[in-house]
């Protein structure tokens, strides 16, 4: 038994008091456990509309029962070119005492690999994580792990970014907003994004979440590999997504040709002086100009100082040539024996991050109260 000899077993319901416990030590500075984060973590791991029996979380534990490392597995249900494949996503992983437990991660990680599914993958590794990856002889994803960032205002930005590490920052925003007035008004060269005048191919619109929902469900069918979404377990990606608002909150947008064909879609996380966030966006490839366009407009009329997001490879030729910075902050993996299921990815032709991915989660980036 694992309980008495330690090492790695499945997460069962018992575990997650223990398990958010460890969230907290590792991520977020000790802070309380709050029964509400409990409570999360029994409806993304347990309660999850794809929810397998065979593809689980994993908890390391010592001999005497205790648990001391936690990698979250999620299930996805994919399809690629309309065969359906098992998938499972990695999240967050962690270890407590690490000295102690030296190859726990590794042992987490190998069991998750070893794991049913046809394909393994993961968006949010760290430095670390993406270490026990690569030796393993599985290396990134370059396409889908390009992070990237938009400045719109610049003092205000690297206000935001102080802010992470020292809370007390805070109080230099009223001087950001005004340091960013004198830089414009100076003729200093703008960061500012060009507002979108008049009627051009596309015509972009504010929807609501269910009008953004069927435009996902249809457009998704552009990419080989893709989520095998119905309109329930869409709704309930999504349901998770809007509850996620330490970024603000979201803009569902909706594309149309001029002759009212759809083509794209995108979500974003916007508040006045904040950093927006890019969630999801999906388009035909040749209006993917125009989406950036009218994704960084919207965050500079909402009053963003910049906005960022994740890999989406069909937009990175466009955000190369719009001022924007590309940096490395959370990492792509994705393994299969069956190397026919990661030419898409490779190809930058995969819908697997995201709504379709894990980012959709509150474990990422957002506090419980």
């Amino acid at each position: 038994m694992a309980e008495k000899a330690g090492g790695v077993r499945d997460l069962e319901r018992e575990d997650l008091p223990s398990v958010a416990e460890l969230f907290q030590k590792t991520f977020r500075n000790s802070q309380p456990v709050r029964p509400s984060m409990i409570q999360y973590l029994r409806e993304v791991f347990f309660d999850h509309p794809w929810y397998d029996e065979e593809i689980r979380s994993k908890v390391f534990i010592d001999k005497s029962g205790g648990v001391q490392g936690f990698i979250g597995v999620f299930p996805s249900r994919l399809e690629i070119n309309g065969r359906p494949i098992r998938a499972a996503y990695a999240g967050s992983m962690m270890v407590d005492r690490h000295e102690q437990n030296p190859l726990a991660g590794a042992r987490l990680l190998r069991s998750f690999l070893t794991g049913p599914q046809d394909i393994s993958l993961t968006e949010t590794a760290n430095s670390l994580a993406l270490g026990m990856w690569q030796k393993l002889a599985l290396p990134l994803d370059i396409a889908y792990s390009l992070n990237w960032l938009r400045i719109l205002r610049p003092t205000g930005t690297a206000i935001q970014v102080a802010e992470r590490g020292l809370k007390a920052a805070r109080f230099l925003r009223p001087v950001a907003s005004l340091s960013d007035g004198v830089i414009e008004r100076m003729g200093v060269k703008s960061f500012r994004a060009p507002p979108i005048h008049g009627a051009g191919r596309v015509n972009f619109w504010d929807a609501s979440r269910e009008e953004f929902a069927e435009a996902v469900l249809k457009l998704s069918e552009l990419f080989p590999l893709r989520p095998k979404w119905d309109r329930a377990s869409l709704d309930w990606f999504m349901d998770h997504a809007q509850e996620k608002r330490q970024f603000g909150k979201p803009s569902w947008r909706i594309a149309e040709s001029r002759n009212g064909e759809l083509v794209g879609c995108y979500v974003y996380y916007h508040r006045p002086g904040g950093i927006g966030w890019l969630l999801q966006a999906v388009c035909a490839p040749n209006v993917a100009g125009e989406l950036v366009d009218d994704l960084f407009a919207h965050a500079d009329a909402s009053g963003c100082v910049a906005i960022r997001g994740a890999g989406h490879p069909w937009l990175t030729p466009e955000l190369i040539s719009r001022k924007t910075l590309f940096y490395g902050r959370a990492f792509f993996v994705a393994h299969a024996k069956d190397k026919s299921l990661l030419q898409p990815i490779r190809s930058g032709e995969a819908l697997i991050s995201g709504l379709a991915g894990e980012n959709w989660m509150r474990l990422i980036g957002d506090d419980f109260d």
